[in-house]
């Protein structure tokens, strides 16, 4: 019996071709549309929507593509790759909320527009396609104290893989408080419509605005005071207080965080001279969960001096990529937890939120006709 025939040279190539753009760095989608200007072959295959998924499979973690600041004039989204946001990367009067699978959620500034008794207008944007949708008003049942808010697919945690949803149905969570009680609501994409507010017992503390953290099917939102974390349970919609350790209550603020292996509940902070990782762990017993301290970073050893003069203050934490982001009197700087390397972002110190912005970026590329040339110096 003859052996069948040994594949075409060009499909050899082809396929020898797809599995080394495949291995192109996600961080830096510019590599992708470089090698899509040598040819037509080469374009229509990066544009397929086979590449696209191979490649995040590939990858399963997104890089990093920018960073969400909040300054006095607005969002801005800092580059942090070769990734550049449509227009100036500046929205004038939005603030963010929340970045999570693809998608930014911004509210119109309370400061350049009066919402009256409903929630500031609410928009999901998705910087890459820069797609927005306008969410309808949330009428509150109380005008509240404080308040928060967080988007993700609407899979949740555990329905899907994330490395192509952002097209897709969304949540969008907002959590507070008001004289009375906690509450919630949730909207989704798909009814196109907000739920009734679940509430739970008021404990006097105030939301604060700042990163919320997803782990499972709860989300978490950190608390003012920076004694407790409000637990928000997507699929029972149950909300509940858990405490963080005593040693908390003397630092200044929390930075929550999904842990590398999204099992758990992480948490940062610092005070002048170090930063403090802490991480919640299910009880061997079968008990409450309990903290642990994982690891103590010495900030006088990798900051320049002088830095540390005035204050430092950790404003983002992304377990997943192992960075963190410390704000101090001389700017914004990342800390890299595996290899401790310190950059600096910006020199402003004006920030009110710090946003990370993570999601693939394959260029969707028309293919070109069939007579088109390879492109000149490509």
């Amino acid at each position: 019996m003859e052996a069948d025939p040994p594949p075409p040279a060009s499909a050899l190539m082809e396929e020898l071709v797809e599995e080394v753009l495949l291995r192109f760095p996600p961080a830096d989608p510019s590599r992708l549309i470089a090698a899509a200007l040598v040819c037509r072959r080469w374009r229509s295959l990066l544009a397929g929507p086979g590449f696209r998924r191979r490649f995040r499979e590939l990858h399963r973690s997104p890089p990093l593509l920018g960073l969400l600041c909040n300054s006095p004039t607005g969002a801005c989204l800092l580059p942090a790759c070769a990734f550049r946001p449509p227009g100036d990367g500046l929205l004038r009067g939005w603030r963010a909320l929340d970045a999570r699978h693809g998608r930014v959620l911004l509210r119109w500034d309370p400061a350049s527009s009066s919402s009256g008794g409903s929630c500031p207008p609410l928009v999901v944007w998705d910087p890459i396609t820069d797609r927005r949708k306008d969410l309808p008003p949330l009428l509150w049942a109380q005008y509240p104290y404080s308040w928060n808010a967080a988007v993700l697919c609407s899979a949740g945690a555990a329905g899907c893989d994330h490395l192509d949803c952002c097209g897709g149905h969304f949540l969008v969570v907002v959590v507070g408080t008001n004289s009375k009680e906690m509450f919630a609501h949730v909207y989704s994409s798909e009814s196109g419509a907000w739920s009734e507010a679940t509430s739970a017992r008021h404990h006097n503390d105030s939301v604060d605005f700042a990163p919320s953290a997803l782990v499972g099917n709860a989300l978490y939102f950190a608390f003012q005071m920076g004694a407790t974390v409000l637990e928000y349970d997507l699929g029972t919609r149950e909300m509940a207080v858990i405490r963080l350790p005593p040693r908390a209550f003397d630092w200044q603020r929390i930075a929550l965080a999904t842990t590398h292996d999204g099992c758990c509940l992480g948490f940062a902070t610092a005070d002048r001279s170090a930063i403090y990782l802490w991480k919640r762990e299910a009880s061997s017993q079968g008990g409450d969960a309990h903290w642990a301290q994982t690891r103590v970073i010495e900030l006088a050893k990798l900051l320049p001096a002088g830095t540390l003069s005035a204050f430092s203050d950790v404003v983002g934490f992304v377990d997943s990529i192992g960075l963190i982001y410390v704000r101090t009197a001389d700017g914004l700087f990342t800390v890299d937890l595996k290899s401790s390397q310190v950059t600096k972002v910006s020199k402003d110190t004006g920030f009110s939120g710090i946003f990370p912005y993570m999601s693939f970026h394959t260029p969707a590329l028309g293919v070109p006709s069939a007579g088109e040339r390879p492109s000149a110096g490509a």
